[in-house]
C-alpha cells in the first residue's frame, strides 16, 4: 500500500469528546441548574475538602470528581438506570486510567499542540452544535466542563493522534490489511454449521456440557468417522441440518450475526472450527468454498486507516499499562472503555 496520508488522516480523526456530541446535546435548557431548578452551589466545607482519590496512575491522581465528570460525559448527563450504573462507572474509570497513561506519554514526548489548533477544533464543535440547534454552553453543561476544561480536553484529543500516527508504518498497514481484508473487499465464503442448543432449564453449567459435546463431535469429524454434513444431519438443531449444515455463500457483514461471522471468516477452506458460543447456542463451522472479493485495497483505505489507528492506540495503551504502576481504591473497578456494554 502507498504511504499513509497522515496529514489528511489527522484531520479525519475525530475527537473523542466530539463523538459524545449526540448524547450530550439532549441536555438542553439545564445550564447552571440543579435538578430542582435552583443554582448549583458548593458549600465552603465542600470546596475546602481534600478531593477523594480513587486511583493513582504513575504519579497522576484521579479523584471522585474526575470520575463523576467522566460518568456524566459517557451518559450525556441523563439519569443512569440502576442496572447500568456499575458498568458505566467501570468504563469511566477505564477511560480515566487510559487518558492518564496517554497524557503522561504526551508530556514525556513533548507533543506540541498550538492554541490555533485548539481554536479550530472548538470552532468545528460549535458548528456541529449549531447544526443540531444546540450551543457550546449546553454542551459544556452536559459534559461537566468549563471553557478551560474544554480547551484542555481538546488539547489532549489533538495530541493523541499526533503521537500515534507516526507509529502507523507501512508494515503495520500491511498487517492490518491481512487481518481484516475480508471486512472490506467483498469476499464471501460458503459456510456450513452445526448448532447445539443447551436446555434452557439446565442452568449455567449447561453451556459447558454442550461445548464438551461439540468437542467430541469435532473430534469424530477430524478422525473421519463421519463427514461434517453427516454430523450436521445427525446432531444439529438448526434447519440447515437438512442440507448438511450448508448456509450457502455469506458476506462478512450484513447477513450473519457478528459473533458467528467473525468466527467463520477466520477459517481457511476445509477447516473445521473449534466450538464457539453465540446467543443462539454452541456452533461448529466449516468453510467449504471461498468467493474472493474484488474490491481493491485503495478503495477502502480510509476505514482501514481508522482501524489501524485504533489497533495501534490500543496496543500502545497496553504497553503503557505494563510500564506504569496503577492502583485503584478498594471498590473501584476499571474496564476497557471500548468494550461493548449497555448505555443509558
Amino acid at each position: 500500500m502507498n504511504t499513509l496520508p497522515t496529514q489528511n488522516f489527522r484531520r479525519q480523526q475525530p475527537a473523542l469528546i466530539v463523538l459524545l456530541l449526540l448524547a450530550m446535546v439532549a441536555m438542553t435548557g439545564r445550564e447552571g441548574s440543579s435538578q430542582d431548578g435552583e443554582p448549583a452551589e458548593e458549600s465552603a466545607a465542600e470546596s475546602d475538602a481534600e478531593p477523594e482519590v480513587i486511583a493513582t496512575v504513575g504519579t497522576a491522581r484521579l479523584t471522585r470528581t474526575d470520575l463523576e465528570q467522566a460518568v456524566r460525559r459517557r451518559s450525556g448527563g441523563r439519569p443512569i438506570p440502576a442496572d447500568q450504573q456499575d458498568r458505566l462507572q467501570a468504563q469511566a474509570v477505564g477511560e480515566l486510567v487510559e487518558q492518564a497513561l496517554l497524557q503522561a506519554e504526551i508530556e514525556r514526548r513533548q507533543v506540541e499542540v498550538t492554541d490555533g489548533e485548539i481554536n479550530d477544533r472548538i470552532a468545528q464543535l460549535s458548528t456541529e452544535l449549531t447544526a443540531r440547534q444546540s450551543s457550546l454552553d449546553t454542551f459544556l453543561t452536559a459534559a461537566g466542563l468549563d471553557h478551560d476544561g474544554l480547551r484542555e480536553q481538546m488539547r489532549f484529543e489533538i495530541a493523541v493522534p499526533k503521537m500515534i500516527l507516526p507509529m502507523i508504518t507501512e508494515d503495520v498497514m500491511r498487517q492490518v490489511l491481512a487481518m481484516h481484508r475480508f471486512d472490506f473487499d467483498g469476499t464471501r465464503v460458503r459456510a456450513s454449521h452445526i448448532i447445539l442448543r443447551p436446555e434452557a432449564s439446565s442452568g449455567p453449567e449447561a453451556v459447558a456440557g454442550v461445548l464438551a459435546r461439540a468437542e467430541r463431535i469435532r473430534a469424530d469429524i477430524l478422525a473421519e468417522e463421519l463427514t461434517f454434513a453427516e454430523a450436521a444431519e445427525r446432531y444439529s438443531a438448526g434447519p440447515s441440518r437438512h442440507r448438511g449444515g450448508d448456509l450457502g455463500f455469506v458476506p462478512r457483514h450484513g447477513l450473519l450475526s457478528e459473533e458467528f461471522a467473525s468466527q467463520v471468516f477466520k477459517l481457511t477452506k476445509g477447516e473445521v472450527s473449534k466450538p464457539f458460543v453465540t446467543p443462539l447456542g454452541v456452533h461448529l463451522a466449516k468453510v467449504t468454498d471461498v468467493d474472493p472479493g474484488t474490491v481493491e485495497p485503495e478503495t477502502f483505505r480510509k476505514p482501514l486507516e481508522q482501524l489501524a489507528f485504533q489497533k495501534v492506540l490500543q496496543a500502545f495503551v497496553m504497553h503503557c499499562r505494563q510500564q506504569t504502576p496503577i492502583e485503584l481504591k478498594p471498590g473501584i473497578v476499571a474496564v476497557d472503555p471500548r468494550l461493548p456494554g449497555p448505555r443509558p
